[in-house]
């Protein structure tokens, strides 16, 4: 039985088992469907030290948290639950995983349009308000507080020069026509999910770079939470791991 998991679904295309049993994690993927996770609470959770929440579940995991860290209440998600004696505490790793990617990639921005409006596009504006950064969410619908495909200008990505997509696989609200050399995508998708939007930047001058760091700055932040120590060690280890198992 494993110490640590990953539910969500899908999981079957997820990189977290690997790095975390290079770290020494006894860690597995679970597939748990939406509506289903009172039966994994009751039935497998009570195993468990901790786990990892990937989409759909953030949102629909919350009322099972008896508490939530600052970060995940402001957030309203919950990707990392930790035991503390006999109750679950949710917790917010996934704006680590974007700090730690546009330190890694060693970006500097002026701002940002973050793609979608769901737990990842908060995650995502929760770490550009720890930067400082001025931001603007970018949807297929138009709404309060967000701007629709239709609304964009040369201006905006000019003004906005890092890009994230936060949309699921294939769902990408912007024109591709207004991209400049001086725009860089951070996708938070990897692998193959992250293929639509890289095929899509294919001939324009923009950078690129898939969600891999931030996965990997997540994993940090969720090491920490679960196990102590310092954030800095972790990502240490992370990187180093991912490197050895030429993630990187």
């Amino acid at each position: 039985m494993a110490d640590f998991a990953l539910i969500g679904s899908p999981v079957s295309h997820s990189l977290s088992p690997l790095i975390m049993g290079k770290l020494g994690l006894s860690y597995r993927a679970r597939e748990v469907l939406p509506g289903k996770l009172k039966d994994f609470i009751l039935s497998e959770a009570p195993s468990l030290r901790g786990f990892n929440i990937t989409s759909p579940l953030k949102e629909e995991i919350i009322p099972f948290m008896a508490r939530l860290s600052p970060e995940a209440k402001e957030i309203r998600s919950v990707n990392c639950a930790v035991r503390r004696g006999d109750f679950w505490e949710g917790n917010n790793t996934d704006y680590m995983g974007v700090l730690v990617a546009v330190d890694y990639l060693g970006l500097s921005p002026k701002g940002a349009l973050i793609l979608g409006t769901g737990p990842a596009a908060r995650a995502a504006a929760f770490a550009m308000e720890r930067m400082g950064l001025r931001f603007a969410f970018v949807s297929r619908r138009p709404g309060a507080g967000r701007l629709s495909r239709g609304d964009l200008s040369r201006e905006d990505l000019s003004q906005c020069d890092l890009i994230i997509n936060a949309t699921p696989p294939g769902a990408i609200p912007l024109p591709m026509d207004l991209i400049g050399p001086h725009n860089f995508f951070l996708d938070m998708n990897y692998g193959e999910r992250a293929n639509a939007l890289r095929e899509a930047l294919a001939g324009t001058p923009a950078g690129y770079s898939d969600g891999i760091p931030v996965l990997l700055g997540q994993a940090a932040g969720s090491l920490e939470v679960w196990l102590g120590g310092s954030f800095a060690d972790w990502r240490e280890r992370v990187f180093s791991a991912a490197a050895e198992l030429m993630l990187l």
